[in-house]
């Protein structure tokens, strides 16, 4: 859906992109990996490694997405969606603006048990493209806007006009520049 959006959004004239991932509790990595390599050029995506060693490494083809873009953040833009916005930073393919991510880099299995009720265990960790552990530290954005808390609320609900928020006023700046 992303990449159809972003489709009808160049053929509409779009000169530039800003994803919005504040309060994005993440996502599947299958999705975060097929985006991203629309998105960026050749070269490793996404890292996953289990308990038992196993690191898997997730590769893009050289057709890339050749547009400015910048990526919105806070501290609850988890797991997947701070990993979005890590990788498009270390390819300097977007500017990251807002406020520093959550920090949750560990994936997990949910496991069924025999009287219906289920476990969610973490099985390995995830790294960005270029190795970097974000568990416990997240993602400090390069143009970093801090927001009170009722304009915090306000983005949260949706109620906070576009043209009226200081985070995306800055990601359009950063555009712009």
């Amino acid at each position: 859906e992303t990449i159809a959006a972003i489709e009808y959004l160049r053929a509409q004239g779009a000169t530039a992109l800003i994803f919005d991932v504040r309060n994005n509790p993440g996502g599947y990595k299958h999705e975060l990996v097929r985006l991203l390599d629309y998105l960026l050029p050749e070269g490793p995506l996404f890292r996953s490694e289990d308990y038992r060693g196993k690191v898997d490494v997730d590769n893009s083809d050289a057709r890339c997405l050749d547009i400015p873009m910048a990526v919105v953040v806070n501290l609850n833009s988890y797991s997947a969606a701070e990993f979005f916005a890590a990788a498009l930073d270390e390819y300097d393919a977007a500017v990251v603006v807002g406020e520093k991510t959550f920090g949750k880099g560990y994936f997990q299995n949910t496991f069924q048990l025999s009287d219906g009720s289920a476990v969610n265990l973490s099985v390995g960790k995830y790294t960005t493209p270029k190795g970097n552990s974000l568990v416990g530290v997240g993602l400090t954005p390069e143009v970093e806007i801090k927001v009170e808390k009722e304009t915090a609320a306000e983005i949260a609900a949706g109620l906070l006009p576009p043209e009226e928020d200081p985070q995306i006023i800055a990601a359009i700046n950063a555009l712009k520049s």
